[in-house]
């Protein structure tokens, strides 16, 4: 069983990187193009992307409940932890202080956590 979790959670990551590459990509291209209206389909990305990261958080979390443990603490809590939160974050700035610029917001953080996802595979 926990093969089959660490599987999971391996796969879950890899997806999620390239996953967060796309999401980086199109709301950069969607700024370009149209830097005040986030379009259904970004939307559908974004919500798409916070899935798999919370999917993510749930595997590590089933993973821990087996007594497997990263090889840092810093993948728990910096990892684990922050990733999840970034996009309702960035959601919140977008109805406040981002309203006139919501793609470049996206397209940053989605950016920030593609960085983030591969630098969480190499301390896990």
């Amino acid at each position: 069983m926990i093969n089959i979790l660490l599987m999971a959670h391996r796969w879950d990551a890899y997806i999620s990187i390239a996953w967060m590459l796309l999401a980086a990509v199109y709301g950069l291209a969607s700024h370009r193009r149209q830097p005040t209206n986030v379009p259904p389909r970004y939307k559908a990305i974004l919500i798409t992307g916070g899935s798999l990261l919370l999917l993510q958080v749930l595997l590590g979390l089933a993973l821990l409940a087996w007594g497997l443990n990263p090889a840092s603490s810093l993948h728990i809590f910096a990892y684990g932890a922050l990733s999840p939160l970034v996009l309702p974050w960035a959601y919140m700035y977008t109805r406040q202080e981002g309203k006139r610029h919501p793609n470049l917001v996206f397209g940053v953080v989605s950016l920030f956590l593609f960085a983030f996802l591969i630098r969480g595979t190499f301390t896990g």
